[in-house]
Parts: C-alpha cells; structure tokens; sequence
C-alpha cells in the first residue's frame, strides 16, 4: 500500500482499490471499542429505572442489542464492496438530494453521540479530581476529539485498537470485582417482570445498536474489495455486541446496586472498594474512552454533512474542507453540551427514543434494497453525480416508503415528549420499531414492483467503476 498522508484529504468520495488497508482482526477491535464506553452503561439502565428486575433486564437487554446489531451488522458488508460511507449510499434509495433526509438523521445522530459523550467523559474525569470545572472539561475532551477526527481514519483506528487492550483488560477487573464485591445472585432473584419497561429496555438496547449503522461502511470501506461480506458482518456484529451486553449488563447491576447514585460515580466507587487506584484507573480510560469514540461520531458527521451538501453545489474532497466541517459540527456539540443539564441518562434515553424513530425507516428501506432488490448491483458512478445519475435527484420510492413508515409508527410513539394513542392502549409499550421495520419494507416493495431492472442493470455493467463482480 502506498504511503498515506498524514492528515486525511477523503470524506464522502470513494475509496479506489489502491488505498484499500486493514484486516478483520482490526476491524474487531475496532467495533468492540465503539461501545466500550460508560455511555453504554446507561444503556442498560433503562429498564430498572422503570423497576425491571436484573433477570429480566438482562433477558431484554441481550434481546435487544441482538435484533439491533444484526441490522446494523450488515450494513457492514456494504463498504468493502461499494468503498463508500455509508449514508451516501442512501442516494440509490432516495436520490441524490432526496438522501438529505437520512443523511440529516444520520448527522443527528452522529453529533448527539459526541454529545452524550463529551458529557460523560467530562463527568468521569470530574469524578477523579473531585474539582474543577466541568464545562472547561468539556471543552478539552470536544476539542481533542476533534482533533483526531480532523486528523482522519489511520489515527482513529490505530488510537481505537491501542485503547482496546487496555478498556478490555479494566473491564475483566472490573466484571470480577462486582461479581466478588456485589450480592448479584441475591439481585437476579429478586424483582418482577414488568412489560412496559421490559419493552423500554428491548427498545433502547436495540435503537444503540442500530444508531451505529449510519456510520459502519464509513469505517469498513477502507477494507479490502476482496473482504469477505460474511467475515466483515460478523466481526461488526461480535464487536459491536460483545462490548455492548458486557457493559449494559454491568450498568444494569449497578444501577440495581446503587440506585440513588449516578452511574459513572457507580463505577468509580467500585473500583475504590477494590483498592490500588482502580477507581481513579478507570475513570481516566472511560474519559479517554469517550474521548476517541466521539471522535468517530465527529468524523461521520462531517462524512455526512459532506455527503449532503455535495447534492446541492460540487464540493471537492479536501482535508481543510472536511477539518473545517469537523470543526463547526464539534463546537456544535460544545454549545449544546453545555446549555444541556447534567440529567445525562434521562436525557440519553429520550435521545435513543427519537432517534430510533428517524433510522428505522432507512435502514430498512436501505437493507431490503441491498440485499434483496437491487442485491448490491449499483453504480458508483452514479451515486457519485451530482445529478444522482440513472438514480435521480429524488427518488420516490424511498422518499415515500420511508415517509410511510415513519407515519405508520407515530401512533405507536411512547417517550416522555409524545405517547400516541396506540401506545396508550398497550399501556404506554413502545413497539414503534417494529412497525417502522415491516411497513417501510413492504412499502418498498410495493413501490419497486415495475422497476425496470433490466435497464438499469444494463446500465450498470456499463460504468466505468461499479460493484459488480468479474463473473455478472
């Protein structure tokens, strides 16, 4: 591979063989750390705050981030193949500058990670010094994570996969510490089943996991075009979930252990019952933990944001254009991290309820299209265009599907902004998701049933750079 620059120039464009790098052993690491985070803690705090027994937040937690990392998990595949980010993909479904709506979602969601994160970061460094200020931190932690992200993809993996071996190790100490030090058995047998929070805990583990899919393909397109789609998906998908119900596991036991306390203050005091500084220890790698994960969520903002703008006026790939990006997207984030207020998981999971809201429908529309309507025959060409090519500038079927099924879940909504009358009903249980998931795809289908396919394969073949291989 030739050398790379140090500052990486690529954003939203696509990635040619010749710089294609990195092994799935890395990728693993990779995608493991992007949930080792105390922010994924939280996650597994949501169903005791709705007065779920350990048991049974447990069965709903893993549950949950199993139905979310499978669709996010196969929205991996589509970057070693395609060598693209992943929301400018979107424009085969809803045309060049109708993929506005995903992409706005997708950036959404990036910067409100970054968010939650710079807060959390903050709130664990705070927690070790016991002074200072916690906005200023804030400032720090935002303002180095954007300054790995500016710096590009080589320093966000390489930082990612050092920093694992070091939070997977914390993490061993700290599972056996609470399992030594806290009465779990005790815990697991006690508490009842409760179904509106039963299915908050499945809603909140599954929209986490599923809040990664707008960004995978931005960090697996640098992979080989020879990659595996099986061997990639799977390593998104054990990363992803084995960091994910190992740490909303541990969040939900000490949210049943120290109900009145916070739970980043949760970890620190365990790891001080244990002794030798593990508190402090691991207060310092959660805060650089955050740090280097919000900067993955700043790099596919600006990704995004990129992607979007593209659409509307030429924009040439740049490292000072995506550096200037990054930049306006995390002092963004400094804003609102410090006009927001410090109630960071109830706000977290007001957050993920909306949030699952806008990705379900794409994500849907953009699998079932993938694998089972177009099955990965599209032209980068194309969706390269400003002018969105043989995709146009919007595309109606998924515009309307997506719109469809964002629609049809709104009577299911149940948060603490809106509960549809639906919802009401089933006594306040959110199963908004599911709905959003079949009506956007059946809708689809409906849509694309006069296709002409033909033609656009054809089409397809033609181009000079397309995802086909040698023997189509």
């Amino acid at each position: 591979m030739p050398s790379q620059p140090i500052v990486e120039a690529r954003s939203f464009d696509y990635i040619p063989d010749t710089a294609r790098h990195g092994n799935v052993r890395g990728q693993f690491q990779f995608w493991f750390m992007t949930n080792a985070t105390v922010i994924t803690l939280y996650t597994g705090g949501v169903g005791p705050i709705y007065g779920l027994s350990l048991r049974w937040t447990l069965v709903a937690l893993i549950l949950g981030s199993l139905l979310g990392t499978i669709f996010q998990a196969f929205h991996g595949a589509q970057g070693p193949r395609m060598g693209l980010p992943q929301m400018i993909q979107s424009r085969v479904q809803f045309g060049s500058r109708g993929a506005i709506l995903p992409l706005a979602a997708a950036t959404f969601s990036a910067l409100g990670f970054a968010l939650f994160l710079t807060q959390t970061g903050a709130q664990a460094v705070q927690d070790v010094i016991g002074v200072g200020s916690s906005s200023l931190l804030q400032i720090v932690i935002c303002v180095i994570a954007m300054a790995i992200s500016i710096v590009g993809f080589n320093l966000v993996l390489g930082v990612e996969r050092i920093a694992s071996y070091v939070v997977l190790i914390n993490l061993v100490a700290l599972t056996i510490i609470a399992i030594r030090l806290l009465p779990i058995s005790t815990m697991l047998g006690e508490g009842h089943f409760a179904p509106i929070a039963f299915l908050a805990q499945v809603g909140a583990s599954a929209i986490y996991q599923l809040s990664i899919a707008p960004i995978v393909s931005d960090y697996t397109r640098y992979m080989p075009k020879r990659t595996s789609a099986a061997a990639i998906s799977g390593t998104v998908f054990g990363g992803t979930m084995l960091s994910a119900v190992w740490l909303e596991s541990l969040g939900a036991v000490l949210m049943i252990a120290y109900p009145k306390a916070d739970v980043v203050a949760s970890v620190y005091g365990l790891g001080n019952q244990f002794g030798f500084g593990l508190g402090a220890a691991t207060m310092t790698i959660a805060a650089f933990a955050c740090l280097i994960t919000a900067s993955i969520a700043m790099y596919s903002a600006a990704v995004a944001l990129l992607s979007a703008a593209e659409a509307f006026h030429p924009i040439r790939s740049t490292a000072g254009l995506r550096a200037i990006t990054i930049t306006v997207g995390g002092f963004a984030v400094i804003i609102a991290s410090l006009l927001m207020s410090s109630n960071i998981l109830t706000d977290f999971a007001a957050f993920l309820a909306i949030l699952g809201y806008f990705l379900i429908p794409w994500t849907a529309v953009n699998l079932i299209d993938y694998y089972y309507v177009r099955r990965g025959r599209f032209s980068i060409t194309d969706i390269m265009r400003q002018d969105g090519g043989i995709y146009g500038l919007y595309s109606k079927s998924g515009l309307i599907s997506y719109l469809v099924g964002f629609v049809a879940m709104i009577p299911f909504f149940s948060n603490s902004l809106y509960t549809g009358p639906i919802a009401l009903a089933l006594d306040k249980a959110d199963v908004s998701y599911f709905v959003g998931l079949l009506v956007s795809i059946l809708c689809y289908l409906f849509m694309m049933r006069n296709h002409d396919f033909a033609a656009e394969l054809a089409h397809v073949r033609r181009a000079a750079i397309n995802t086909l291989d040698d023997d189509q």
